[in-house]
């Protein structure tokens, strides 16, 4: 199913001939496929003992396709070790929608084979932008065991203070400049009231 030998949607052999295909018991037949229908490669026809590859339009079956062939792809080299992947890119490579193509990407953090980047730029507003990108390879994230993320330039949270600081330290100096402003006013009443 992985390398596309069998599709989405296609029935299987009856249990017999997989066990005479394989030289294995039918119970462990029956087994490995129930251990797929579990995973959601398979399911079982409803009216029959049929068993069929799970079919495309099935959330659980695209996320597992995309991840297999983004592996594919980093196994037969097309995705060298280094090459960076928005969600977009993924997207298109994988011809997929874009939370198909996360998930996968997702799965491949999670067996290391990936490792997922953000960086902090600033955009054109005065604020931050962040860009996340998922790099092929194992990267310094994984040297820490169950951290997704590596982060070059400032987090999202770090980016979302600096503008809330920033915010504040303007409306502090148009403060201070209220303050000097009414106390020039202030002094020059008090002058006035003194020469009377």
């Amino acid at each position: 199913m992985r390398q596309g030998h069998l599709t989405p949607g296609a029935k299987l052999p009856p249990r017999q001939q997989l066990a005479d295909q394989y030289q294995a018991p039918v119970t462990v037949v029956d087994a490995a496929l129930d251990r797929l229908i579990d995973g959601h490669w398979l399911r079982r026809d409803e009216n029959s003992t049929d068993v069929y590859v799970q079919d495309a339009d099935d959330p659980a079956m695209a996320n597992r396709l995309a991840h297999a062939a983004l592996s594919q792809k980093i196994d037969d080299g097309s995705l060298a070790e280094g090459t960076e992947l928005t969600a977009e890119a993924a997207t298109d490579l994988l011809d997929t929608d874009a939370r198909t193509a996360r998930q996968a990407l997702n799965l491949l953090i999670m067996e290391h084979k990936a490792t997922r980047v953000r960086r902090g730029a600033p955009s054109g507003d005065g604020g931050m932008r962040v860009e996340e990108v998922t790099v092929i390879g194992p990267g310094p994230a994984q040297e820490t065991p169950g951290t997704l993320e590596a982060f070059t330039g400032p987090s999202p949270e770090e980016a979302q203070d600096h503008i809330r600081m920033d915010a504040l330290a303007d409306a502090l100096e148009d403060a201070i400049g209220q303050i000097q402003e009414l106390r020039e006013r202030l002094d020059r009443l008090e002058g006035g009231h003194r020469q009377d």
